[in-house]
């Protein structure tokens, strides 16, 4: 009896030193793969992106075990970080400064996951991703996005039965096909067939796109084309190929033709806009009034929701919305000329800090990203809402540290071919 006790005691001693010497490598990796099954679903299912997001965000502050590293941070993810935090806590201030409400709680609840930027920082650089994990890792995005086209296609037959809400999920998968046909020319890389997945991606991206029914990713595309031109990711004779296609895909698709030709509408009259556009410039007509109520700090994070509900008391408009669809009017609404300069201060440190690493493919990816999530954000409120600022903050973490931890182990930057 003695013996096997002591066999015990000895077994525990060492199952203790085996998890205590590795427990931070086996949190790091856990925290990593809970980071990569967020973005994959952020392209197929978002109610379980957004369960698993949040877990991600609970089990974080674990992340204090970690010994620290004298390899400190770049400027370039400082400011990520910081510019993230800013706009947290300046909404927090904002929504504690007026009367709490449901759609109040629920736009707080979103804008809480710019905490995810230094979680999802951390994770990727003391764990740094290898080109062909990122290359990888996004182009299984680009077939996650195809679930809900097909088994909406055979099953409900509609969109939006299974992604919850399309057009961010569209616009998100969009993205995504960009980035890996992006990624797919890098020269660095060596994998075969690169350039084949890539467009293979790009192709499920876009027919994500194309099944959310989403004019503003549309409208995107051909200043993505510009720009990959521009930065020397296509030749000018693929440019013009990529437009013949684009050009004989709408020719002959009815449902891309009513949706982009249904804008404007014209009659005897003159000119008219279709019920989507026009309450849309509706709703940002009532979004001003209601940032001319405080230019400083807003209305709210329901502002716009209030000023919409007074105003249909006074029978001054007939529809109601809960945020303004468009990000610069809600930030107005909500957050006021403060709130809107921090959001600037984020996206233009993105920008800034991708242009001076301009030579690099992921700094390509991020620029181009970025700007598509602007053009995005005329039509949506793609800088507010939990689901795209989750999948935001992750791909731009990717791209960030790929800029930094890949090209430090290169003599020369990252060449598109």
């Amino acid at each position: 009896m003695p013996d096997s006790i002591s066999g015990i005691e000895e077994g525990y001693k060492i199952m203790r030193a085996f998890f205590t010497e590795n427990i931070e490598r086996i949190y790091s990796s856990f925290m990593l793969t809970l980071l990569c099954i967020v973005f994959l679903l952020n392209h197929s299912n978002q109610n379980s992106s957004q369960s698993m997001a949040t877990l991600l965000l609970l089990l974080s502050p674990l992340m204090i075990i970690r010994k620290p590293s004298s390899n400190s941070l770049p400027f370039g993810l400082r400011y990520f970080i910081a510019s993230s935090l800013a706009l947290f806590a300046y909404s927090l201030m904002i929504f504690f400064h007026h009367a709490p409400s449901e759609i109040a709680w629920t736009s707080m609840r979103g804008l809480s996951f710019y905490l995810l930027a230094p979680v999802a920082v951390y994770i990727l650089w003391y764990k740094p991703p290898s080109m062909q994990f990122i290359f990888w890792l996004t182009f299984s995005a680009t077939l996650f996005s195809l679930y809900p086209v097909i088994k909406e296609y055979f099953g409900h037959g509609a969109r939006g039965a299974t992604s919850a809400h399309p057009i961010f999920w569209g616009n998100v998968c969009l993205t995504t096909g960009v980035v890996i046909f992006i990624l797919s020319r890098d020269k660095q890389l060596k994998l075969r067939g690169k350039n084949l997945i890539g467009l293979i991606g790009l192709a499920m991206g876009l027919t994500a796109s194309f099944w959310s029914q989403t004019r503003g990713g549309w409208l995107s595309i051909p200043i993505v084309l510009i720009a990959l031109a521009l930065f020397r990711v296509v030749k000018v004779r693929e440019l013009l190929i990529a437009s013949i296609i684009l050009v004989v895909i709408f020719s002959t698709s009815e449902m891309l033709q009513k949706r982009l030709l249904a804008t404007i509408e014209t009659s005897n009259s003159g000119f008219h806009l279709d019920t989507s556009t026009q309450r849309r410039i509706d709703m940002w007509n009532v979004s001003i009034q209601a940032f001319e109520e405080n230019y400083a700090l807003g209305n709210g994070l329901d502002g716009f929701s209030r000023k919409i509900k007074e105003l249909r008391e006074k029978n001054e408009v007939k529809f109601y919305f809960e945020h303004a669809h468009n990000e610069v009017m809600e930030v107005l609404a909500s957050r006021g000329i403060i709130g809107l300069v921090l959001l600037i201060s984020l996206i233009s440190g993105l920008l800034l800090t991708y242009w001076r690493h301009r030579k690099s493919t992921y700094a390509i990816a991020g620029l181009i990203s970025t700007g598509q999530f602007l053009i995005y954000s005329t039509s949506e409120v793609f800088f507010s809402t939990k689901f795209t600022i989750t999948y935001f903050l992750i791909l731009q973490s990717l791209l960030l540290i790929a800029c930094y931890k890949v090209n430090s182990h290169k003599s020369v930057h990252n060449e598109i071919s």
